[in-house]
């Protein structure tokens, strides 16, 4: 979908601090060997500071940063892949009290990886569907300290080829119909829910295995699946093939319809890596070298889910790696399958 009206008017992380995953090794919570063939070389850590207040920290800086006030706030979207805190008690309403107050409609999400993207989309659907559109708050965070998820060992098993440790962060970006540093061009949504099932494996459905005590294992889970399925590995490469290709073809789309070409794109922000190989398969595809990706950055955060978009974008902008009439091409996939693609353009430099 071409966007000639979206701006990012204001993005901030807010990122705690940095944990050696030598240390983690040291201290037995990540094999020597994984960590070896995987490259992460840090983990963002929060200890006790929770997913809501990371993301509400952001918001109040992604805020300050756009110059609008609070009363410009139409519509609020938050999103976290783990808890957030107590049952019964919604996160985004938190964000919303936190950041802006007032009594705009908010939405909480729970999609993943791709979160921030769906809800920009969400947003904008919002924002130009009514008579006064303005500008939106999407905010997202984790913190995977918590005893039913281990962060070095949760995909563990799972052949990707990606290798997983999850960081805690908070994102969080105001986007406005009326302006703002830098324009997204274009935006795409997509998925493969024919594939939830290997997200699900074979475990009950209810009651949910997490409120019976049960650790998330997400790679041994989707592993020991296809094992019984398919030992031969078919499911896998079916798998792999149908991501690519779909991802490929939504990435194709979004810079078809922002009329731009590979050789157009200045960056790449994506899901975080501590391996190469990764940003290959996602790159190579479509003409646009590794090397515009954020291999080192990833490496030294871990996977922050929704926050891997916000943090690329946030530090290509701040770190001077893109410049006014660059293109950002922004590529999300999360689990069971969703899919999120976006072109930014830098219009001006940003204050912030």
């Amino acid at each position: 979908m071409r966007t000639d009206n979206l701006f990012i008017a204001g993005a901030a992380v807010r990122v705690p601090e940095l944990f050696p995953v030598a240390e983690a090794v040291r201290r037995g919570w990540y094999d020597a060997g994984r960590a070896e063939a995987e490259g992460w070389t840090s983990v963002a850590v929060a200890g006790d500071l929770s997913a809501p207040e990371l993301a509400a920290e952001a918001g109040v800086e992604a805020l300050r940063r756009s110059g609008l006030g609070s009363d410009r706030i139409l519509l609020v979207l938050h999103s976290g892949v783990w808890h957030q805190g107590p049952e019964g008690w919604y996160a985004a309403n938190y964000v919303q009290d936190r950041v802006v107050g007032g009594s705009a409609p908010v939405i909480g999400m729970h999609q993943g990886c791709t979160a921030v993207l769906d809800g920009i989309r969400l947003a904008h659907g919002f924002l130009n569907g009514g008579p006064s559109g303005t500008a939106a708050l999407v905010t997202a965070s984790d913190n995977f300290g918590t005893p039913l998820v281990d962060r070095w060992n949760y995909a563990d098993g799972w052949g990707s080829g990606r290798g997983s440790v999850l960081g805690d962060a908070g994102g969080a970006v105001v986007v406005s119909t009326e302006g703002g540093p830098l324009r997204i061009r274009s935006l795409a949504l997509s998925s493969l829910s024919g594939w939830e099932h290997l997200y699900r494996g074979d475990e009950a459905m209810h009651p949910p295995p997490v409120t019976l005590g049960v650790q998330a294992t997400l790679g041994r889970r989707m592993a020991s699946y296809v094992e019984r399925r398919d030992p031969e590995g078919g499911l896998l490469l079916s798998v792999t093939r149908d991501l690519v290709t779909a991802r490929t073809a939504l990435a194709r789309q979004v810079m078809d319809e922002a009329e731009v070409g590979p050789g157009d794109i200045t960056r790449v922000t994506h899901v975080f890596t501590g391996h190469p190989r990764y940003l290959a398969n996602l790159l190579r595809p479509l003409g646009i070298a590794p090397e515009r990706g954020l291999l080192d950055l990833g490496r030294a955060h871990g996977h922050l889910t929704s926050t891997d978009q916000v943090l690329g974008l946030t530090h290509l902008v701040e770190s001077g790696a893109v410049s006014p009439g660059d293109h950002i091409l922004m590529m999300a996939n999360g689990g069971s399958i969703s899919l999120a693609c976006a072109v930014v353009e830098v219009v001006e430099q940003p204050r912030w």
